[in-house]
């Protein structure tokens, strides 16, 4: 939760800095016309390529993240209900997505619910 808070406010302080910046160089520049010979066209596009850069990384990053959350969802495990009382097992199938704290669904649709004296172990394939 507090990496959610921090990430928004960086954002919100990066736009900021982004119109506060737009609105000096505009100045900047109106006074830099009068005053001095024109401006090399390279070092104005670099800010843009580091912009656009980061861009790309942050989209490829979350990319790869959703594609690793959905790959470990999607992955069948083996779910095993032990009763406390009596030590009856019971071992279902279910996708690891699917699988709460007290309830999972099967990979054939059905629901399980634990009851209060069973206990839930999950087990890889």
């Amino acid at each position: 939760m507090f990496m959610k808070l921090l990430l928004t406010a960086l954002v919100i302080a990066g736009a900021i800095f982004a119109i506060r910046l737009r609105n000096r160089s505009a100045e900047v520049d109106v006074q830099a016309q009068r005053l001095s010979p024109p401006v090399i066209a390279g070092t104005r596009r670099l800010p843009w390529v580091f912009a656009y850069s980061f861009l790309l990384l942050a989209l490829v990053g979350t990319g790869i993240y959703l594609f690793l959350a959905w790959r470990d969802a999607s992955q069948v495990v083996d779910v095993r209900v032990i009763d406390s009382r009596s030590g009856r097992e019971v071992v279902y199938q279910a996708y690891r997505g699917d699988v709460g704290e007290r309830s999972f669904e099967t990979t054939d649709g059905r629901r399980v619910s634990l009851a209060e004296v069973e206990r839930l172990e999950l087990g890889g394939r």
